[in-house]
């Protein structure tokens, strides 16, 4: 089997101590969670990553795979330019990926002129925090599962589960949970926020996606969300796999919803 783990992971650029500079505390409960995250995963590193970021462009009705050979970026626009990485993708483990999901119905669409990263902060605080566990990162594959409907994702994950690719690999799904849990969140109030998040905590702890599958168009709007199809696709992933998820954190500073969540094999 080609999986060695699957993983959720918030992704605000505050929880970086370069750009929180003191702030991130406010976060204990995820950075404790994803400190616990990072131990779990501190002998686990694959040959492969495949990172689901929904900061990455994004197309609709598909799977974004970012074919570019050399992304790069830094969080410069969050006020911390020295945390900065370049990547490498593979270009024939990518091609094996893509020809694998669309022989399994998945719709893609690539594209190799996305090589910066500087406003993908679903991408580069996950690897930051891979960075410090691994001392340096391993191939990544990044993708964008945004352009999908829920149950589209929840296959994506689905077929996930059954590639080959003859190397270790590992499924990073970054995202967030609702903005709108506060009065004071970025996206304004709405009640379903907590809806939301407790359908995802749900979803994660019995590796069952019906809680997020009979949330409403409109609930799903209406929370506010980046990581839905993030973690659908990590759920369909896991299903597949067999084994439970750990809910390692969850709580909602600063208004938005963050979880840690792991699946190892």
């Amino acid at each position: 089997m080609s999986w060695i783990w699957s993983a959720l992971t918030p992704h605000p650029p505050i929880l970086v101590p370069e750009v929180g500079r003191g702030r991130e505390g406010e976060a204990a409960i995820t950075l404790e969670g994803l400190d616990r995250l990072m131990k779990r995963l501190a002998r686990r590193k694959p040959e492969v990553l495949l990172l689901l970021s929904p900061h990455q462009p994004w197309a609709p009705g598909s799977l974004f795979l970012n074919a570019a050979s050399r992304p790069r970026g830094s969080l410069a626009p969050f006020g911390a330019p020295s945390v900065a990485f370049t990547l490498s993708t593979p270009a024939e483990k990518l091609s094996e990926l893509a020809a694998h999901l669309t022989a399994k119905g998945i719709p893609l669409r690539t594209g190799t002129g996305n090589p910066d990263l500087t406003r993908d902060q679903g991408s580069l605080v996950p690897l930051y925090f891979l960075e410090r566990a691994w001392g340096t990162l391993p191939s990544v594959v990044l993708a964008s599962p945004i352009g999908l409907d829920p149950r589209s994702a929840l296959k994506l994950g689905e077929a996930l589960a059954s590639f080959d690719g003859k190397s270790s690999w590992a499924l990073l799904a970054s995202g967030d949970l609702s903005h709108r849990l506060t009065r004071d969140a970025p996206a304004g109030y709405s009640p379903v926020g907590e809806k939301f998040d407790a359908a995802i905590v749900a979803a994660l702890s019995s590796t069952d996606p019906r809680p997020l599958l009979d949330l409403t168009p409109q609930e799903l709007e209406d929370a506010g969300e980046c990581g839905l199809r993030s973690v659908l696709a990590m759920l369909g992933h896991c299903r597949v796999l067999k084994g439970s998820i750990d809910v390692l954190s969850h709580e909602g500073p600063f208004g938005v919803g963050y979880c840690n969540a792991v699946w190892t094999a």
